[in-house]
């Protein structure tokens, strides 16, 4: 046994440290610029909201809060939020999925301690009869058997194998828990839009009515003109074709507004459409937020964590593929008690015990573990390079979102205008109509570009909402690495 145990540690110490050192776990490294280009810059708000209303406006560092939808000022949204994070099935999916890497570590976690087994039985044996030498046989003879015993096996984990094991279990619990916070972000921003589209198609809606009214009012000056004998069927007709296009333009918004409550529904984790508010989108606030380093991105995006941590498990896994060509030692024992009387089985005579070493090292295996090294290796490699590439993407992420929302608010401040020379442009048409200056074409012409005019206002101010989610998003929405 001493002579064993000698022979194990020099193997031991004669491959430990080259196996120990190999492939240890370092971060990739990614090159990111000192700033964000697009951090200023962005166009002030809406005349409402005042010049401070740029959500990205210069000054110190302002990210986004952990509760960061509760900025815009609406009791709707915050009560849907917290709903969706109470009942959206995406996250109770990805509650499942910690638990069950939770198990799987403990699965793994077991091979660090020994196995220990209690087992126990009898057994009563009828053995054949014998003949004698005068040719008379014998009666069967009976025995009994019974035992008593608690044994146990371990393997030494000399070269990390089983602690590799464990070590990738661990990494794929917060893998598990930073994918949890990717869904919760997006299952938040997701509700954010929704809950912001069915306010713009309420507001596509209000704007189409008011078109259709001033378009039936317009075919009713047209065919007073008819009666009078100052317009033909050729100046109603083009306006009936309008009107019924208004008409046709608020059923598919309401349609489209049905379709919208479902899906916002669906996120909330009910079949039903959420009761919300008639307000309009000018009625909310615009929060504050001003990314600071790019870098910082690394411990506020959970998707780049998760990235990560996908790579510390594979990092792991590659250790534990190369630990499995290297020798196992296992010790084995069992003690217990064996008589064939069972009123004796506990007796002090009726002990039995026994202690045994066993070292089994690789030889060829058909290349086998060297190609599941080779597996881990380039899992490694590729998991590398798709953290890489979450960390490039984050930062492309929110160079996009600084970028939409300030374009989206120019978008905004320009369609405002535009909308205020339409409002004047269909105004003076209208009244120069009436008292004949202008024909039914010109007016058809202003009217047509103001109601595009509305329609083309409350979608660029849908936009503009949905740019500031998708900054917030981009940020992390206030999600933080745990312990930094």
């Amino acid at each position: 046994m001493r002579s064993l145990r000698s022979i194990v540690v020099f193997v031991a110490a004669s491959f430990l440290a080259g196996c120990a050192s190999d492939s240890p776990y370092l971060r990739p490294f990614v090159d990111l610029p000192a700033k964000f280009l697009e951090v200023t810059g962005i166009g002030r708000g809406e005349p409402a909201q005042g010049p401070d209303a740029s959500p990205a406006a210069a000054g110190p560092d302002v990210w986004p809060q952990s509760d960061w939808w509760t900025g815009f000022g609406s009791p709707d949204l915050d009560r849907l939020v917290e709903t969706a994070h109470g009942a959206n099935n995406d996250l109770v999916a990805a509650e499942a999925r910690i638990r069950q890497a939770i198990a799987q570590a403990e699965i793994a976690g077991a091979a660090q301690f020994p196995d220990l087994t209690i087992s126990g039985g009898g057994q009563r044996q009828q053995s054949a009869a014998t003949a004698t030498s005068s040719s008379r046989t014998s009666s069967p003879i009976w025995s009994n058997r019974f035992n008593l015993q608690l044994a146990t096996s371990y393997e030494i984990d000399f070269w990390g194998k089983n602690a590799s094991a464990v070590e990738s279990a661990r990494a794929s619990i917060l893998a598990s828990r930073f994918a949890a916070a990717t869904t919760a972000l997006t299952t938040v921003a997701n509700v954010a839009n929704g809950y912001f589209q069915i306010l713009g198609l309420r507001e596509r809606l209000d704007y189409a009515r008011q078109s259709l009214a001033d378009a039936e009012d317009i075919l009713a000056a047209v065919r007073a003109r008819e009666q009078v004998g100052t317009a033909s069927l050729l100046d109603i007709a083009p306006q009936v074709s309008i009107v019924e296009g208004q008409r046709a333009a608020i059923a598919s918004l309401e349609r489209q507004l049905a379709q919208q409550s479902d899906a916002l529904g669906v996120l909330l984790g009910t079949a039903g459409r959420p009761e919300l508010a008639q307000i309009a989108l000018t009625s909310l606030r615009i929060p504050q937020v001003r990314p600071g380093l790019p870098s910082e991105l690394l411990r506020r995006r959970p998707d780049i964590a998760n990235a990560e941590a996908q790579l510390v498990a594979a990092n792991a896994t590659l250790r534990n593929a190369i630990a499995q060509r290297f020798p196992s030692l296992s010790l084995t024992g069992a003690a217990g008690f064996q008589s064939g009387d069972l009123s004796r089985l506990l007796d002090p005579k009726s002990q039995i015990f026994s202690l045994a070493a066993s070292l089994t090292a690789p030889i060829f295996a058909g290349g086998r573990l060297e190609g599941q090294e080779k597996l881990q290796r380039a899992k490694f490699e590729e998991i590398a390079a798709t953290y890489q590439k979450s960390v490039i993407q984050a930062f492309a992420d929110v160079e996009t979102a600084l970028s939409g929302t300030k374009r989206t608010l120019e978008q905004l401040d320009a369609q405002v205008a535009a909308t205020a020379a339409s409002r004047l442009a269909f105004d003076a048409a209208q009244a120069q109509y009436r008292v004949g200056s202008i024909d039914s074409v010109t007016l058809r012409d202003t009217e047509r570009s103001y109601f595009n005019a509305l329609d083309a206002l409350a979608q660029a101010r849908l936009g503009y909402y949905q740019a500031l989610v998708a900054l917030f998003q981009a940020l992390g929405g206030g999600w933080e690495l745990p312990g930094e």
